[in-house]
């Protein structure tokens, strides 16, 4: 509750000047965390604070600190001014005795401890071991293990230095005994040796036993630990120790842990115990968050805002400095400056720095871009750069966490903007020359489908926007055109390049153009239309490239259904580019999938006579003609096809349909299994050569074909349709029926499956049922001449011979070749000749 007689304004003001944003939520979970009993299964015993170099982790800490006090709390603070284990321990008792709860036996200790030190200071400076004297014997049990974890605190003792000369384990083991016996034969008790030798081991038990006195007397206890990263290496195995065993003694069941660092806690150590640690992972300012804090310093002008945002990268440090120093500060790029060297704050060597610098300009790295990138003298650098705690690993490749790289690149492009234009200049060249190596082995067409070749590409553009800003948006437009119409899921990669440029680069209509195309494009699978829509609402497309995505557009439409949307689009291309041969081929496809055959058999034979030679406009009006039922003609025009470009695996495709067609299954299994060779995961040539197989009574390939097709589509009709057919013919009912039923729920319009089906139920004597479903597939195909005959068999079977005399007949009319039911006096029947079966094509 507000104290009495407080008003609403101060309340708000005091809010302000808390000067908290963004970070709620985090500080009510540690606070609601102190207000469950310990006990309590929800509560955590430690929490992690993650994120970047001036997210706000030390901002945070505080803010924690002043929310433990206020429930009364007993707080600690550590820097890594603290290196050691046992300067952090004096660091929490000095914190708690200023605040009335002194650790007295623990500070008796540490006194003991440092005048210690001290006296084998002095006696080591006037009895100096010779560094060099022969080493005997091998080293006790206790000083392999003192060699192993011990090591650090040996070099606690000043002028000791033969034990850091020490080249490996046995020689630090054998340097500690030494010691222990030097130190023995001057000290007057074992403690005292083992102070001087084991500090930490020696002094934690003394510490946690007065940390649980003194956390007696308040409801918690709150130790916290900011520049983890530093300290890790030190700490954190003391830390697990004291959180996860009883090897030092018991920490108090009122403790809690904060800890701030830059990386997530190590899981190879913490693994097994992330459960009890609470993760507070910090992220840059979102928008909103950065607005609020500059409404809350005064800042609202839009102009300056923006400024702000973008220079700040929206990192809590550097947002908090400007609006401090204001928008028109002359020096707006020390806030970048102190980003980079908080960064960069352990490492002294210049070719390091510079690598680092360097390495901030590509978005991403693997040790080639490194090398491309950085100075000949920082080649051998790699492995230092990418352990930095601003580098995260991308599987292989590695990036720049984005707010540290943002500022790398504000401080570049303020303070050498001749240095950064070459650099970005000779980094485009790079990729560029690694495009055009791929590209001597890859065919125009494949290469939006090469995952290394887009990656240059993309890259390359990137790169010649930040170092040309005034000529390269034009080529960029292109490009994307390009990506949209090649290889659609490619296109938001690109569009997220484009919007980087721009950040970087400060090319507002580069920024505005990708933001928008990422806007209507939230995965890499969404539908591309609505970036066409985008692109072909730039002023600035030239004619070929507004035809090249009108007809992309045009492509899209089609797949979705959208006919009459596909053909305006063909329409408005044929206006810019009568004699544009791709135009005409998209509309001979449209045409086809529209059934208006001759439309589209015209539109291909015009794109032939703009184009001669093109395989995909052959291919096109070969599958036009296998639907027209000119067998020879789409057999000669896929012919020519294939001898063109023999990886066309859907032209190879058309032809297995088209010998299906013709009833040459031999030629249709050949040209299935070719097709699969450029095509092994396409459901569909599985399906055809199984039709192949079964029409040779190969039926247990058939089987294996259809096995196929459904592993790589479980939810496919086809294949199950096919399959129950398969099964049908050879006479294994039940599955028959479980397969084709599976594959009228999919495809519940399909007449030939139902046919199929009704034709099982006959067999097996259910006429009722099967009459249903013949009746059914008739209703959807009256001219199914199979169906119709299947029909009359049932009618026969109920001694209905007027009505089976009817459908055999309709089955007759409508394929007069049609080997068919004769009937005899008797009532039998019986169907002779070869049983001709459905088959589909693909689409």
């Amino acid at each position: 509750m507000p104290e009495h007689g407080t008003s609403l304004q101060e309340l708000i003001a005091r809010q302000h000047r808390s000067g908290l944003v963004g970070r709620q939520a985090e500080l009510a979970c540690f606070q609601e965390n102190l207000r469950q009993p310990a006990d309590d299964p929800s509560h955590r015993f430690v929490f992690h604070l993650h994120g970047v170099s001036g997210v706000g982790k030390t901002f945070l800490l505080q803010q924690m600190i002043s929310g433990a006090r206020a429930q009364q709390a007993l707080t600690a603070y550590v820097t890594d001014a603290a290196r050691t284990v046992v300067d952090t321990m004096a660091a929490i008792g000095a914190e708690l005795a200023r605040q009335g709860c002194p650790l007295r036996k623990f500070d008796g200790l540490l006194t003991t401890y440092h005048r210690k030190l001290r006296e084998a200071d002095a006696l080591a400076h006037a009895e100096r071991p010779a560094p060099g004297r022969e080493r005997e014997g091998s080293p006790s049990a206790s000083s392999r293990v003192a060699a192993r974890i011990g090591l650090a605190s040996l070099g606690l003792v000043p002028g000791l230095g033969f034990v850091a000369e020490a080249a490996d384990a046995t020689e630090v083991a054998q340097a500690a005994d030494r010691l222990r016996e030097w130190l023995g034969g001057h000290f007057h008790s074992r403690e005292d040796v083992d102070l001087v030798m084991s500090p930490v081991r020696t002094l934690t038990p003394v510490f946690t036993k007065d940390l649980r006195d003194v956390a007696d007397r308040r409801p918690w206890v709150a130790l916290f630990f900011d520049d983890y990263e530093r300290t890790a290496p030190v700490l954190d195995d003391w830390l697990r120790e004291l959180l996860l065993s009883d090897v030092h003694g018991a920490l108090p069941g009122n403790a809690v842990l904060a800890l701030a660092g830059q990386q997530p806690l190590n899981h190879a150590g913490w693994g097994d115990q992330l459960g009890v640690v609470q993760h507070m992972p910090l992220d840059v300012f979102t928008e909103a968050e950065a607005r609020q804090l500059l409404a809350a310093k005064g800042i609202s002008d839009e102009h300056s805002v923006r400024l702000m945002l973008r220079e700040s990268g929206r990192l809590p440090r550097q947002l908090v400095l400007m609006a401090r120093n204001g928008p028109d500060d002359p020096h707006i790029a020390d806030v970048s400056d102190a980003t980079v060297e908080r960064a960069l704050k352990d490492e002294a060597d210049p070719v390091r720095r510079a690598a680092a610098a360097a390495c901030a300009l590509p978005r991403r790295f693997d040790e080639e871009v490194y090398r491309a990138a950085v100075e000949p003298e920082a080649a051998g650098h790699f492995d230092w750069l990418r352990a930095r705690p601003f580098v995260t690993d991308q599987g292989g490749t590695f990036q720049y966490t984005e707010p540290i790289r943002a500022a790398f690149l504000r401080q570049q492009r303020h303070h050498s903007p001749r240095r950064w234009y070459d650099r970005h200049r000779a980094l485009a060249g790079t990729f560029e020359e690694w495009r055009l190596r791929l590209e001597e082995a890859l065919a125009p067409e494949d290469r939006w489908a090469d995952d290394r070749w887009v990656e240059y590409a993309v890259e390359e553009r990137y790169h010649h926007l930040c170092a040309f800003p005034r000529i390269s948006p034009r080529t960029v437009t292109r490009f994307l055109v390009d990506a949209c119409a090649a290889e659609p899921p490619r296109i938001r990669r690109c569009a997220d390049m484009l919007a980087q440029a721009g950040e970087t680069a400060d090319l507002e209509a580069a920024r505005s153009l990708g933001q928008r195309l990422l806007a209507v494009l939230p995965d890499e699978h969404a539908d591309v239309t609505p970036a066409l829509d985008v692109l072909l609402g730039e002023p600035g497309l030239d004619t070929a490239e507004r035809v090249t995505a009108l007809v992309a557009r045009a492509e899209r439409h089609r797949r979705a259904g959208r006919a009459e949307d596909a053909l305006a689009d063909y329409r408005d291309a044929l206006q810019l580019d009568p004699s544009c041969p791709r135009v005409f081929t998209g509309r001979g496809v449209l045409y086809r999938a529209m059934s208006r055959l001759a439309a589209s058999r015209a539109d291909f034979t015009r794109a032939l006579e703009l184009n001669p030679g093109d395989p995909a406009a052959l291919a096109g009006r070969g599958a036009t003609h296998r639907l027209m039922g000119r067998y020879g003609d789409a057999l000669t025009d896929l012919q020519r096809a294939i001898e063109i470009n023999p990886e066309l695996h859907w032209a190879h495709a058309e032809r297995g349909w088209s010998y299906l067609a013709t009833r040459q299954p031999e030629a249709a299994f050949t040209a299935f299994t070719r097709a699969l060779g450029h095509r092994p995961d396409d459901s569909r040539l599985f399906i055809g050569r199984a039709c192949a197989h079964r029409f040779t009574g190969h039926y247990e390939l058939a089987l294996t074909d259809c096995g196929h097709a459904l592993r790589l589509k479980p939810d496919s009709w086809w294949a199950h349709a096919v399959r129950g057919a398969t099964y049908r013919l050879m006479e294994r009912n039940d599955e028959a029926l479980a397969d084709l039923t599976r594959a009228i729920e999919l495809r519940p319009d399909y007449d030939w499956c139902l046919a199929g089906r009704g034709e099982v139920l006959r067999r097996e004597g259910r006429l009722e049922e099967a009459l249903r479903d013949l009746d059914h597939a008739l209703r959807i195909q009256p001219d199914n001449d199979w169906a119709l005959a299947r029909r009359g068999a049932v009618y026969c079977a109920q001694r209905r011979t007027e009505e089976a005399l009817a459908d055999f007949q309709r089955s007759l009319d409508v394929m007069p070749d049609y080997d068919w039911a004769l009937i005899r006096p008797a009532g039998p029947y019986r169907l002779m000749g070869h049983e001709f079966d459905w088959y589909s094509a693909p689409g």
